[in-house]
């Protein structure tokens, strides 16, 4: 059976493996934890909305957790990243019945043409850098007019800071660009127009709040 947040649909506990030394893929199955990361897919799944995309591509697939649930929403489904240990993902994807296109590919130079995806979805990365407006130059060159952009990133506060370092990170080391850049970045740029922010837990101010999403529409 799946494990389910709130009908997102992720791989079954133990499947998914875990591609590097901070992958965080358990964290999604345990009590205390896996509320809030399975929240943070919800919240991008209803970013995306209720369409089914021709064509969608995620930046920094990891473990995959997320790749059976954009399965439902795509027609062809394209996932890139670097830790060079797709084949595990792959075998994932087999045992689970999701196809997609795995991708060794950094997401500065993005190996598609200009146009190619009707949809990109990004999931806590762009906080790992600060050359956001080059990352999303790459983004919006791939997106065709009209494609949407769906980004996802914790926020800075002092109780995530205070989370990051309880489970043995440095927060500015790990996430150099806060919410408020991502955000800024996306929303000072002429080809994209950004249409709607959500945030985790939804009854808090965004400053206050623990995870945040954007959806942007390509010009």
């Amino acid at each position: 059976m799946n494990v389910r947040g709130r009908d997102v649909r992720l791989p079954p506990a133990g499947l998914a493996p875990r591609t590097h030394a901070e992958d965080p893929v358990e964290y999604y199955y345990k009590p205390l934890t896996g509320r809030l990361y399975r929240a943070r897919l919800r919240l991008i799944a209803d970013l995306l909305g209720e369409t089914r995309f021709e064509s969608l591509l995620e930046i920094g697939y990891g473990s995959g957790i997320f790749l059976p649930e954009l399965a439902r929403r795509s027609s062809r489904l394209v996932a890139i990243d670097i830790h060079g240990e797709s084949a595990k993902v792959e075998q994932m994807l087999a045992a689970v019945g999701v196809s997609a296109e795995l991708v060794d590919a950094s997401l500065f130079e993005l190996p598609f043409a200009d146009g190619e995806f009707e949809a990109l979805v990004c999931v806590s990365v762009l906080e790992h850098t600060t050359e956001l407006d080059r990352a999303l130059d790459e983004f919006r060159r791939v997106l065709k007019p009209g494609g949407v952009a769906v980004l996802g990133f914790p926020v800075r506060n002092r109780v995530t800071d205070g989370f990051f370092r309880l489970v043995g990170y440095d927060p500015r080391a790990i996430h150099p660009s806060a919410h408020g850049d991502i955000l800024g970045a996306a929303e000072r740029r002429a080809d994209f127009t950004l249409e709607q922010r959500a945030w985790l837990p939804r009854f808090l101010p965004l400053d206050l709040a623990a995870y945040a999403g954007c959806r942007c529409r390509a010009r």
